[in-house]
């Protein structure tokens, strides 16, 4: 099914370049959070995070953090990385989503929405009509729901050709 299909499928964070954004039309990104930017749960971004910022922001990138956390720790990780965001977005529903394109100012073709989870991140971006960038996780999260979501995104991601090989 083509909603379950990201527009792109790269390895990491550090695999999305100013050059690819340049290259497909991207002027700005909704970055997911957790197993994106840090390891789930905690408030700072794994280690290369805050050079890449660096890095988009010097090519005119806009970034953006939205993330289903809770507003007590996503606040504090975003201080670290000093990123505006959104909390408790509700992704896959587009309303935040929708809201976060808004704020960037940009048309919603400029944009894509970036993370490691398909029926989060990727659903979420093709609900609100904005490309979708699929990430390979950080770490693999111990709970029983998260090991069931993850087996079924591997056998879409067996289907995928990553976009960054």
């Amino acid at each position: 099914m083509k909603i379950f299909k990201p527009d792109f499928y790269l390895k990491n964070i550090f695999s999305l370049t100013p050059e690819f954004c340049k290259n497909n039309g991207i002027k700005a990104l909704l970055l997911d959070a957790d197993n994106t930017l840090c390891i789930y749960h905690t408030n700072y971004p794994v280690d290369g995070v805050l050079e890449w910022i660096s890095k988009m922001q010097q090519a005119d990138i806009k970034l953006y953090i939205l993330s289903n956390s809770k507003p007590e720790r996503l606040k504090i990780f975003a201080k670290n990385v000093n990123l505006p965001y959104f909390y408790m977005s509700l992704k896959p529903l587009p309303f935040k989503t929708l809201k976060a394109v808004k704020a960037l100012g940009f048309d919603k073709q400029e944009v894509a929405l970036v993370g490691d989870q398909l029926f989060t991140d990727v659903l979420g971006g093709k609900f609100a009509g904005i490309r979708t960038i699929w990430l390979d996780y950080i770490r693999e999260e111990e709970s029983k729901f998260f090991k069931f979501k993850r087996k079924i995104e591997k056998r879409i991601k067996k289907n995928l050709k990553r976009s960054d090989v």
